[in-house]
């Protein structure tokens, strides 16, 4: 694992100076994974992260004690504390009203300031500071809860299935811990209440395929031993974990965006860390390189096309 011989306490990219502290500071203590360890990760593979990130405000999950310690979220900016070059946009919370400054990472010093505050893992909103009500992209998270990760799995290649019929190109990435994300690219051409109609609809057919493994509950009360397909995350101010990011789990996990044929009963989750995934990504055709060229369109008459549609209780 590369490591840093002295903690350096500047670092420049593309004139912008980034301040960095705390370098060998341990973060993950099995592994020995330093913060150092995680920036190294991170300016390695900054060209495949930051397109998913390109004018998205950022919900900033931090653990500045390491990923072994509870993290808190950060979402408004303290502008006093930032530098000058940091991309800030004013966004009002629609549940309090309050006007918030959130960061916007365009660029590689941007994202490397963000890991030497402590974010492990980068989240973005599904849809731009430009748009804000225009997701562009509709996600559905598997969440396996007790389920096995071969499970969720067939859960996944069930949701190609009904897309492929559909004539709708998804996309697939691991989550960076027990579950999958189904991505498909909209290009901001609907608003979220229509983008979260569509995902309700895929999950109903979805559920109604393999309902011995699946929920639409939202509380895990209500779901015990079944995967959670949650497409409640298709709502303005909603994040997830974007493609490339780490995630603050044992081994250094990194969310990571798979080729379909991969995604089988082999398909093991751990194999995508810090360490290896770099290696993995010179090595291999990107298999998301084409996500945003592939606009799927939304059908018009969701209720006609799938009259099977069940009420939601969430």
């Amino acid at each position: 694992m590369h490591t840093t011989e002295k903690t350096i306490e500047e670092r420049e990219y593309n004139g912008k100076t980034v301040k960095l502290s705390n370098l060998d500071k341990v973060f993950w203590t099995k592994e020995a994974y330093t913060k150092g360890d995680l920036i190294h990760y991170y300016e390695t593979i900054s060209e495949y992260i930051l397109p998913y990130l390109k004018d998205k405000p950022l919900t900033l999950f931090r653990n500045p004690d390491g990923a072994d310690q509870p993290g808190f979220f950060q979402k408004d900016m303290d502008l006093n504390h930032l530098p000058n070059w940091i991309k800030t946009v004013q966004i009002k919370a629609e549940s309090t009203q309050k006007t918030l400054n959130y960061l916007i990472c365009n660029d590689k010093a941007s994202l490397i300031y963000m890991i030497n505050m402590g974010c492990i893992e980068i989240n973005p909103w599904l849809s731009t500071h430009l748009k804000p009500q225009y997701p562009e992209f509709m996600v559905l998270d598997l969440d396996p809860g007790e389920n096995t990760f071969k499970e969720v799995v067939d859960v996944a290649l069930v949701g190609k299935a009904i897309l492929d019929k559909m004539n709708i190109q998804s996309f697939i990435k691991t989550s960076g811990s027990t579950g999958l994300h189904i991505y498909v690219y909209l290009a901001q051409a609907y608003n979220y209440d229509t983008v979260k109609e569509f995902a309700k609809v895929l999950a109903n057919q979805i559920h109604n395929k393999i309902p011995e493994l699946t929920s639409l509950h939202r509380s895990p009360n209500k779901r015990k031993n079944l995967i959670y397909i949650d497409f409640l995350q298709n709502a303005r101010g909603q994040t997830i974990a974007a493609p490339y990011s780490v995630r603050p789990k044992p081994g250094a996990t990194v969310s990571m965006p798979l080729n379909w044929k991969d995604v089988h009963n082999n398909l093991d989750f751990h194999d995508f860390t810090i360490l290896s995934v770099p290696q993995i990504i010179k090595e291999r055709v990107d298999p998301w390189q084409a996500i945003m060229h592939s606009r799927a369109e939304i059908p018009n008459e969701l209720h006609e096309l799938y009259t099977d549609l069940i009420q939601i209780t969430t």
